[in-house]
């Protein structure tokens, strides 16, 4: 694995992309060039946490399918707060989710 963003911190985890988003459409393949997923939050003050797919490993995260991999948090400690490894949170586009995310 080589990281794309050696300034961010990495984490590794699982993204688990669904079939379906949750206004019922279909999910669309996953691109690290052009994704910008952001985890949810149960907070209300931060509702979203923007991460990039930041492993050059990763081609793309296709519907119904997992990936493991490395990803970078733009906010990295308040999201290492908010969501302690082994956590599963949903995670979209801001407006729809689209799947789950493991932190390891």
């Amino acid at each position: 694995m080589s990281v794309l963003y050696p300034a961010m911190q990495p984490v590794r985890a699982e993204l688990r992309l669904d079939l379906v988003d949750s206004s019922g459409n279909p999910t669309h393949e996953m691109r690290p060039a052009d994704a910008r997923p952001l985890a949810v939050s149960v907070r209300k003050n931060h509702p979203w946490f923007s991460f990039c797919i930041n492993d050059t490993t990763v081609g793309a995260v296709l519907p119904g399918t997992a990936v493991t991999c490395s990803i970078s948090f733009i906010n990295h400690v308040e999201a290492m707060e908010e969501f302690p490894r082994g956590a599963s949170v949903l995670f979209g586009d801001g407006a729809v989710t689209k799947g789950v995310l493991r932190l390891e």
